[in-house]
């Protein structure tokens, strides 16, 4: 015979590698499926091939152990809990003392903020995540059509009265500014669905994108003709050079905008205390932002990954706190006016209504672009989700 050459050496010991594996996973597939079983219910079959393969059953049981443990911290780390109301108020007594301290402090909000606004969070409960995953579609009303919460009133009071310096948020609704928070004010990170850009740098309108930025009373995501992620173009053209206009939210993977980081960070840097309000903070940059403050305070009813840095952690919903902290501090919070806010104004005056966490939608338009009329004498009921919904929080 001839002699084997160096290539079908190395095939023949790599196909005996496989083999070898093919049959070690399938040893392994077996001893899973028998320590799965309760003891008492494991047959004399499965025991004998536990005690012949000892050697291999207890790396086995480790990984396992290993393995629920983990599923066991994650669940933890997922559960919703609320402080009972004394607690609460305890907690509020300290956190408004140490912005007595400090004489200032930034806020970091997330989606948890704008729950009470009948927006669905990502983790929570019944957040978008969490029910895409047991197969179930999330209700979810049109941003036109929500309104500034008791939390997002409170801190335009709070930043009237000069305690809040700066914002810095991750939603997209808009909220913050609808309330009243000047748009200087509030570092969007993620953009937001009422407004939109044009990309040409020869545009009449300006060298700066914040020079071709247009703010509109509608979502402008909802009237994207793709209906796809990382599909930016909105359908509309620029009023100065015809050029194709583009929302400005930030999808999965994508990079910040650079000047709302900046600003963003320098606020951070600048307060002595920062206050995060329904955020878990799992996702960098917006992660690491509060700890570039003095002191750090959580309010979250679930775990979040700054919470061993954290000088406080308040476990209870934002509107709580927030009307809890104007209230210790003497701060009248003022109920939302739709004829401040061009958005809710406009919703107004086309017969809308605004949703709340139980009720969502209203009647009009459903995917309205700002030209559409409500149809005279008829009412047409919101669909259960807007259009674009899964593109702006990042579904399929």
């Amino acid at each position: 015979a001839s002699p084997e050459t160096g290539r079908s050496k190395r095939k023949r010991e790599a196909k005996a590698a496989f083999e070898r594996r093919a049959i070690r996973e399938a040893l392994e597939a077996r001893i899973r499926k028998v320590l799965s079983t309760p003891p008492g219910e494991r047959t004399p079959e499965g025991w004998a091939l536990l005690d012949e393969h000892a050697a291999v059953v207890a790396p086995l049981m480790a990984n396992m152990e290993r393995s629920l443990r983990r599923k066991a911290q994650t669940e933890e780390r997922l559960e919703e809990r609320e402080d009972p109301p004394e607690v609460m108020m305890k907690h509020v007594s300290v956190l408004v003392e140490l912005i007595r301290r400090h004489g200032t402090f930034v806020m970091h909000t997330g989606a948890g903020f704008s729950t009470a606004a009948a927006i669905p969070d990502f983790r929570g409960r019944d957040g978008i995540w969490t029910q895409q995953a047991k197969g179930r579609a999330v209700p979810m009303p049109r941003f036109e059509h929500t309104k500034p919460t008791k939390a997002h009133l409170a801190a335009v009071a709070l930043h009237d009265a000069g305690y809040l310096t700066h914002v810095v948020t991750q939603n997209v609704d808009g909220l913050h500014q609808r309330a009243g928070m000047p748009r200087d004010a509030v570092s969007e990170l993620h953009g937001s669905v009422f407004r939109e850009v044009c990309r040409n740098d020869a545009c009449p309108m300006g060298p700066t994108p914040s020079d071709r930025t247009f703010h509109r009373a509608f979502d402008v995501t909802s009237t994207k003709p793709h209906n796809g992620r990382h599909r930016h173009r909105t359908g509309r053209r620029c009023d100065a050079c015809g050029g194709d206009l583009h929302d400005v939210v930030t999808q999965f993977g994508e990079r910040l905008d650079d000047e709302t980081l900046k600003t963003a960070t320098a606020a951070s840097e600048a307060s002595p205390l920062a206050l995060v309000c329904g955020t878990s903070l799992k996702v960098p940059p917006a992660s690491t932002l509060p700890r570039r403050s003095g002191a750090l305070v959580v309010c979250n009813l679930q775990w979040t990954s700054q919470d061993k840095h954290a000088a406080l952690k308040i476990h209870a919903r934002c509107d709580d706190v927030m009307l809890a902290v104007c209230g210790r501090l003497g701060i009248d919070v003022p109920e939302y006016d739709p004829s401040g806010d061009p958005i809710g104004a406009e919703v107004v005056r086309r017969g809308g209504k605004f949703a709340n966490p139980n009720e969502t939608g209203g009647n009009g338009v459903a995917d309205w672009d700002g030209k559409i009329e409500k149809t005279p004498g008829k009412i047409e009921k919101t669909p259960p989700m807007i259009r674009n919904a899964a593109a702006v929080y990042g579904g399929g």
